[in-house]
């Protein structure tokens, strides 16, 4: 399988940028309110459940995750573009960086959407 270096290069550095300003938001948001704002300065799990049991948070969760998992595994496709010049390693690394992106995103949504207080 040959991997164009000129297809989607474009949205693939667009989405790098625009996900890499995301995260900086939705961390500053993190830790503002889950290590900021407790009183005592601790997080305890009987802080947090509460919070996670709510459709507001589980959005902001999936969001995190979604955007990580994307601008990380984006960032490691985009070194072995540069670095791994065999198309077959390629290949292999393309499918292996699919297949761990969407096992992390299944094993993260498993964890935030069905949490309960």
């Amino acid at each position: 399988m040959k991997f164009p270096r000129t297809s989607g290069g474009f949205y693939a550095w667009l989405f790098q940028r625009l996900t890499g300003i995301l995260l900086v938001i939705l961390l500053i948001i993190h830790f503002a309110i889950t290590h900021n704002l407790p009183k005592g300065g601790s997080v305890t799990y009987a802080l947090v459940a509460p919070r996670l049991a709510t459709a507001t948070w589980k959005v902001f969760d999936l969001t995190f995750l979604v955007c990580a998992l994307f601008h990380g595994l984006n960032g490691v496709w985009m070194v072995v573009q540069d670095y791994v010049h065999s198309e077959t390693a390629q290949a292999w690394i393309f499918y292996a960086l699919c297949t761990l992106g969407l096992v992390l995103l299944i094993l993260g949504a498993i964890t935030v959407i069905p949490f309960k207080a």
